[in-house]
């Protein structure tokens, strides 16, 4: 309690002083009072919506070495104040001097010895073994006193015992009638003084449950634990009392002493009920080193779990981190302790995550083709020259330290194209987000584009992202000839192969015609004018089908000109694009070959052109020209040959 308790005598110091000092002295206890009382309700209201809107999770952000350095921390006080309370001594410095002049320390062993008993106790499963320990313990404590002379007021004098002889008594409710002596004015003054009283109360509950959830290894919903806590500090702030949360030392206690239900609780409650009824002279009879045990033992558990422990079960910058935690939080506080892990644990994660590459995949033209096919002599030049064209999926957040290191990564690969590059198609179909020092980073590599030759081309950015890119001068207007954005990939793809060919293809072969293509591939002209007579010539306009799906394959179309898309219509209704296809090729012939129902359909995409060689042709070519008949199925043959090998390289590719 000690963390919310050092806000709360921070508050009344403030508060009476401005009281005094602007001349009503005499209300400043009732001014006191409802300042802590108001405060015990803001608290418990704001840690009530805190839950109710789930903020609970966020705390699940909290790295790993924080929660690990809160815990030895707290073993490491623990045991320490266990010490102090056996001693009868405050400070550390106080306690090292007193012991160093051999005060308390019979205490000290006796409370040493009990830790010692209540550890080998834990492999005891009855549940009555510690209860037992403790009452013997208290006997075996005062026969010893008791033959050493000391009477119970020699053994409070040595420390051995508490002098609670004052007792306990019922408060008066004189707070109601100093109503009106209250300076409300106060409260804005202690408005500063309610956030930090709330963010350190939310904090050791939100702390305290983490500890305990990796302790006890139970799942703990935060929210209701929130909200919980949340109506306990409302309910006492109502009955005048003071801001309070779970104690995570007390919950360990109660749960190694073997305490696992709600009775435990309702226990200790009966037993403060039955203190504040009767006084508290009973409990002066319990020997102080037993207390003091208590926590020794526990703190001493947690020391050992975490810093002893940890170096087998942690990873080195991970115990570095949580044992510097653990050095802050003993020398200063838990507020410390806890932001200076968190902000360790921030950086470590940026430098981790920027070694992380942000690629997921890089391919080039060579192996990776998209969902367009050309004519072979075009496929050929692409295959020939595809390292020209760059490819990179992306994926997760882009920020500084990933973005620095992809531009180092394609710098290289520019490098070692030697200025070949012509294109880098960037996909942020996977991309998260982006922060604002990575789009200088893009930046950068825009200006390497410029500098090197090549345009950079950006696919399916999400319209956060894209925002993003705009807001810091990437897409900015009037940048289109050297950063272009695309709604897909393959329309990326697409425009980048029509450029790098009407870089590399000579004028002849641009204006190659589908007959010119057809002679060579057949074998003769004088073949494909006999050919020629086996074909049927059908024109398409934008729109039309040339195949449909579900339909009997009964032909096969060569391309002449234009460009038609293969769909495949789902069993939902929706139609799925799985290629086109760009003149000078064959589309049509697995349902020819199979004679099997059209498993999709195809659409002219612009006015079409093509040839058309029906099942009835191809059997009556088969039995008139037998030679012809064999150089058509050779060239059918090497069309799905060229696409199978290109297949099978894009695959072995995928899979690296």
């Amino acid at each position: 309690d000690s963390k919310i308790v050092a806000v709360l005598a921070t508050l009344p110091a403030v508060i009476a002083a401005d009281v005094t000092r602007r001349g009503y002295a005499a209300d400043v206890p009732a001014t006191v009072m409802f300042v802590l009382i108001a405060g015990t309700l803001i608290t418990g209201v704001t840690l009530y919506l805190f839950g109710l809107f789930k903020a609970g999770r966020w705390i699940r952000f909290v790295p790993y070495p924080v929660i690990a350095g809160f815990m030895a921390a707290s073993g490491g006080l623990l045991a320490v104040g266990g010490i102090r309370i056996v001693t009868g001594t405050r400070g550390f410095v106080e306690m090292l001097q007193m012991l160093a002049r051999g005060q308390h320390l019979v205490q000290l062993l006796a409370g040493l010895s009990f830790a010692t008993g209540i550890h080998f106790l834990k492999r005891v499963k009855h549940p009555l073994a510690f209860p037992a320990l403790l009452l013997g313990g208290t006997i075996l404590t005062h026969l010893l006193l008791h033959a050493a002379g000391y009477s119970l007021r020699a053994a409070r004098e040595a420390g051995w015992l508490l002098d609670l002889s004052s007792g306990a008594t019922l408060p008066e409710f004189w707070l109601l009638k100093s109503l009106p002596n209250i300076n409300l004015a106060s409260l804005l003054w202690a408005g500063g003084g309610y956030v930090a009283l709330f963010a350190v109360t939310a904090m050791t509950l939100l702390l305290g449950l983490m500890a305990i959830e990796v302790e006890a290894r139970i799942d703990v919903d935060l929210d209701r634990e929130l909200r919980l806590n949340g109506l306990a500090n409302v309910l006492v702030g109502v009955c005048g009392g003071m801001t309070g949360t779970l104690s995570m030392s007390r919950t360990l206690l109660n749960y190694r002493a073997g305490g696992r239900h709600r009775a435990s609780g309702i226990l200790a409650g009966v037993v403060c009920l039955l203190t504040l009824a009767f006084g508290t002279k009973a409990l002066g009879f319990v020997p102080v080193p037993i207390l003091g045990a208590l926590l020794i033992q526990l703190g001493a558990d947690l020391l050992y779990d975490w810093l002893v422990k940890g170096w087998d079960t942690m990873q080195r910058p991970d115990y570095i981190q949580m044992a510097v935690i653990f050095l802050v939080i003993v020398a200063w506080d838990f507020v410390a302790g806890v932001a200076l892990g968190i902000v360790a644990a921030c950086i470590t994660f940026a430098i981790n995550t920027s070694r992380l590459r942000l690629v997921r995949l890089g391919l080039n033209r060579t192996v990776y083709s998209g969902r367009v096919d050309r004519p072979v002599y075009q496929q050929e030049h692409l295959v020939r020259h595809g390292h020209s064209i760059q490819i990179m999926w992306l994926h997760s957040f882009v920020f500084f330290g990933s973005a620095h290191r992809l531009l180092l990564q394609i710098q290289e690969i520019i490098k070692a194209q030697s200025g070949s590059c012509r294109s880098l198609i960037l996909d942020f179909r996977q991309v998260l987000g982006i922060d604002s020092s990575a789009v200088m980073s893009f930046i950068k590599l825009r200006q390497i584009a410029d500098r090197e030759g090549f345009v950079l081309v950006l696919s399916e950015v999400p319209p956060h992202v894209e925002h993003a890119l705009r807001v810091g001068g990437l897409l900015g207007n009037g940048d289109n000839l050297t950063c272009r954005i695309f709604a897909n990939t393959d329309g990326a793809l697409e425009w980048c192969e029509d450029r790098l060919l009407a870089e590399i293809m000579t004028r002849d072969e641009a204006l190659t015609s589908a007959d010119d293509w057809l002679a060579s591939e057949i074998g003769s002209e004088q073949m494909f004018t006999r050919l020629a007579s086996y074909l049927e010539v059908v024109e398409c306009k934008s729109g039309d089908i040339l195949i449909r799906q579900g339909e009997l394959g009964d032909s096969l179309y060569l391309l002449f000109a234009g460009r038609v898309t293969v769909l495949f219509r789902t069993p939902e209704g929706t139609e799925l694009r799985l290629r086109s296809m760009v003149g000078h090729t064959i589309v049509g012939e697995m349902g020819l070959y199979r004679t099997l129902p059209r498993g999709a359909s195809v659409r002219a995409d612009r006015p079409t052109v093509a040839y058309r060689m029906t099942l009835h042709a191809l059997t009556q070519m088969e039995k008139d020209d037998p030679e012809l008949a064999y150089a058509f199925h050779k060239l059918v043959i090497r069309t799905l040959a060229a696409r199978l090998d290109f297949a099978n390289r894009e695959v072995a590719s995928l899979q690296r």
